[in-house]
């Protein structure tokens, strides 16, 4: 009885060590400790939320709760990635944040947030020469496992909330479809919907190539992962419009990442009509 009474101790202590984090925000209500974030993120979480109210309109319409998960979400990945600045760049911890933002909107809706094949973040001034492409370039998502950002282009994509453009999105996107290739942290039906995406682009290219008139600008017909990455800049930027000309293709964003830019009042919560 005895030794069977110190196997449940021992399995019991081990669960509370697995989930403690769960545990206590069983308790406390706070997503700082749903994610075991660190302490030092903790101590300076009052000054992230003020940086993002400031910084992000997206931001500005969540509720307390909301902002409780998207704040403790960002200082999660923030203490498991890196950042490197080029060409004389020094990267300050609110240009940390706002890079770690927009990974942040893109997955709000959904289980998936930190992207494990990405851990490298590097950021340049400006844009910056690609041997490999032989040109300048604003961005690059590599399956290598970094992402490169013009930080002058990123910060002009969250100045205009509304032009169609968005950096940071754009790459997210493109990290996020790299994720699902090695993920199992997300549903078959984010993949399915995924690739529905993909199956959309050719009619959507040749609607383009004919001259009908459409909504997206033409950097998104140059292959169906452009196609996908223009589309979320437009379905977070111009939400409106999106679903007005394309309404299947904000329908298919709207599920696969599990929210709806539209639905401001209830924290961009997939509504029914979306």
């Amino acid at each position: 009885m005895n030794s069977l009474y110190f196997v449940f101790l021992y399995f019991l202590l081990l669960m509370l060590i697995q989930y403690h984090g769960y545990i206590l925000f069983l308790i406390t209500g706070d997503y700082f400790d749903r994610y075991s974030v660190k302490r030092k993120f903790r101590k300076n979480r009052q000054s992230i939320d003020a940086l993002l109210n400031d910084r992000f309109l997206y931001y500005r319409h969540l509720s307390p709760p909301a902002r409780n998960r998207f704040t403790a979400r960002l200082c999660k990945v923030m203490g498991k990635v890196a950042f490197t600045g080029h060409a004389g760049l020094e990267v300050t911890e609110e240009m940390k944040i706002c890079v770690i933002f927009a990974q942040i909107q893109l997955t709000f809706g959904m289980k998936l947030f930190f992207f494990e094949r990405f851990r490298r973040y590097i950021l340049y001034p400006e844009s910056f020469y690609s041997r490999f492409f032989n040109s300048d370039l604003k961005g690059l998502t590599s399956g290598a496992g970094f992402i490169t950002l013009s930080w002058a282009d990123f910060q002009e994509g969250y100045l205009v909330h509304n032009d169609n453009y968005n950096l940071g999105l754009h790459e997210m996107a493109h990290a996020l479809r790299l994720e699902l290739e090695t993920t199992r942290e997300t549903g078959l039906m984010v993949q399915l919907r995924s690739d529905e995406m993909d199956r959309r682009f050719p009619e959507e290219k040749e609607l383009a190539a004919r001259g009908v008139p459409g909504l997206l600008r033409e950097y998104a017909y140059v292959n169906d992962e452009e196609f996908f990455s223009v589309c979320v800049e437009y379905f977070f930027e111009v939400p409106e419009l999106l679903k007005q000309h394309k309404p299947e293709i904000y329908g298919l964003l709207s599920r696969m990442l599990n929210q709806d830019p539209l639905n401001r009042e209830r924290d961009y919560r997939l509504s029914v009509t979306a």
